[in-house]
């Protein structure tokens, strides 16, 4: 609001020009009067430098809109990313990236050419009011400058769908070469990984060279109809001073006026691309904000006990068609331990997922302390699951901060107290720093069995009530699988229920219940010296991958 009243001053006091030429040609030329020639000359000169103050508050309340407007969407853009998995997608351009653009573009002078545009029929109306011959040559030239916008606009929708795609693919394509530079650097594949990005990188500059080309020679045409409009405003003027229908003075005040009229359809030609870019950037933004501001508010409930259950429950991917999941049924009372079994591809991770309330299910539903997973607050859910996935996922920043996360009120204790109970504190202090070692993106700087140790103390850290372990024991040797047996007891003495998904059958001989899994179909549920012996040939994976002198004791329960 504000910009705007300070454009309509700005405007308005720009007029001062063209009027003060008139009145020096038709007034004081003629009276010879300097004093009549000095007051319009300090009060032009006044009146341009409070064009000029005004011109300058508005760009200075432009650039804190657009940082305001940061601020306010750039929380809700990253809750949408992070809770919401279709804004992930690998190789897309972040809406954080959106809304940095949008900031730029608000602090840009695009804006300011957008709310000058406006003005426009309040000059060609001056002009007419001059003489008509004016404002139809404003009017005309308007008109051209429109169409050749439509055209430019155009132009860059164009160049921005056809390029969003190829965009995309070359986005995916370099995070994938650096996320797995030392494997290509290992394999030999450097040089083919740059000549495939180089390929694909052409294919997304294709399209912004030749719209940039084409909106360039659209603005230099745009440039070369306003300085004709000029010309012929001055020989009109010129024309009709010798025809004696106007003053001399309207001959310079005319050639201004167009000038000035015509100036914000010329810029807007070459800001259209910025304009559309805005759009585009504008609807995911805006998509991604009403998406949490519909969010319905979730009632705080009571800290859970750790009872989980599953009824009915069936999942098919968002693009897939075939369920990988479907008749998951069964209960995890507080205090249990309930092992996960089958085959690879039985949908063991998927069902780990939804428990996290990661996944919702396609059919059926899944209760924490009786209320169903979508009830909870997601925030206050989280604080009371234990999640270690099957490839452990670590903040970069020191080891303490891994495992406490974004926690604000953590407790250096209560840091080394989950990561004794995870059986990782020793390993830890063995550290060059301790818990102050740096540990790199996703943890690249620790050994796979340290990444595994650290995340499940991360899955420990807050006393939580439901622990999900994916894998835990995947990069663990014998002498790891025994500390993880004797943490996951004692963090069950401590009140947790734990849901465990695993190959090897180490995590057997601490389990209560064991569900199988094949084909995505819940095979058996019940304690393990009833589940396994019974479905010999549904457990043949898990038989595999018992040492030969632990399997009698395996069998026998």
């Amino acid at each position: 609001m504000w910009v705007v009243i300070f454009s309509v001053s700005a405007n308005t006091l720009l007029l001062v020009l063209p009027f003060y030429s008139i009145e020096v040609f038709d007034r004081v030329i003629s009276s010879g009067s300097i004093e009549t020639l000095v007051g319009l000359t300090v009060i032009g000169i006044v009146a341009l430098i409070f064009s000029a103050f005004f011109d300058a508050i508005r760009f200075r309340l432009l650039s804190r809109f657009a940082v305001t407007f940061e601020q306010r969407m750039a929380p809700l853009v990253l809750e949408a990313t992070i809770a919401d998995p279709a804004r992930r997608r690998e190789g897309s351009t972040h809406d954080l990236v959106r809304v940095r653009e949008l900031r730029n573009f608000f602090s840009s002078g695009a804006v300011i050419t957008l709310v000058d545009a406006p003005f426009l029929p309040v000059f060609v109306l001056l002009l007419f009011f001059i003489h008509p011959y004016y404002g139809t040559i404003a009017l005309v030239g308007a008109v051209v400058l429109s169409i050749m916008g439509y055209v430019s606009n155009s132009i860059a929708r164009a160049e921005v769908k056809e390029a969003s795609g190829a965009a995309a693919r070359c986005q995916a394509q370099m995070d994938g070469i650096v996320r797995h530079a030392n494997f290509i650097r290992a394999m030999g594949w450097t040089g083919g990984a740059i000549r495939s990005f180089m390929r694909i990188n052409d294919e997304a500059l294709s399209p912004v060279v030749r719209a940039s080309e084409r909106v360039a020679a659209m603005a230099s045409a745009a440039r070369m109809v306003r300085s004709i409009l000029q010309i012929l405003a001055i020989g009109c003027g010129a024309w009709l001073v010798l025809q004696n229908e106007v003053l001399a003075g309207s001959l310079i005040a005319s050639s201004i006026m167009v000038s000035r009229t015509l100036q914000p359809m010329e810029s807007l030609i070459s800001a259209w691309r910025g304009v559309t870019a805005a759009q585009e950037a504008w609807k995911h933004i805006s998509t991604a904000a009403l998406w949490v501001l519909k969010q319905p508010h979730r009632t705080q409930l009571a800290p859970p006990s750790g009872l989980l259950e599953l009824k009915g429950v069936a999942y098919v991917a968002p693009q897939g068609k075939r369920p990988i999941l479907r008749g998951i049924g069964f209960s995890c009372r507080p205090r249990e331990i309930v092992v996960i079994v089958g085959p690879t591809g039985a949908g063991k991770s998927t069902l780990l997922r939804m428990a996290a309330a990661l996944e919702r299910p396609s059919v059926g539903e899944i209760r924490l302390d009786r209320a169903l997973l979508e009830n909870w607050n997601p925030d206050q859910l989280g604080r009371h699951i234990g999640y270690l996935p099957q490839d452990v996922e670590l903040l970069a920043g020191s080891v303490a901060e891994a495992i406490c996360g974004f926690e604000e009120n953590a407790r250096d204790e209560d840091i080394i107290a989950a990561a004794t109970l995870a059986g990782a504190h020793q390993m830890i202090l063995a550290l060059p720093g301790g818990y102050q070692t740096e540990i790199g993106r996703d943890g690249h700087r620790l050994s796979g069995g340290q990444r595994q140790r650290i995340g499940l103390a991360r899955a420990f850290f807050g006393n939580r009530k439901l622990i999900l372990l994916d894998e835990p024991n995947a990069n663990l040797d014998p002498d790891g699988e025994a500390a993880l047996c004797t943490a996951i007891l004692s963090a069950r003495a401590q009140g947790a229920t734990f849901l465990i998904v695993t190959h090897r059958p180490r995590l057997l001989t601490i389990a209560d219940h064991v569900l199988l899994l094949r084909d995505g179909t819940q095979v058996a549920f019940g304690p393990v010296s009833e589940v396994l012996p019974s479905t010999p040939t549904a457990i043949s994976p898990v038989r595999r991958t018992v040492r030969q002198p632990d399997r009698p004791q395996l069998l026998s329960g």
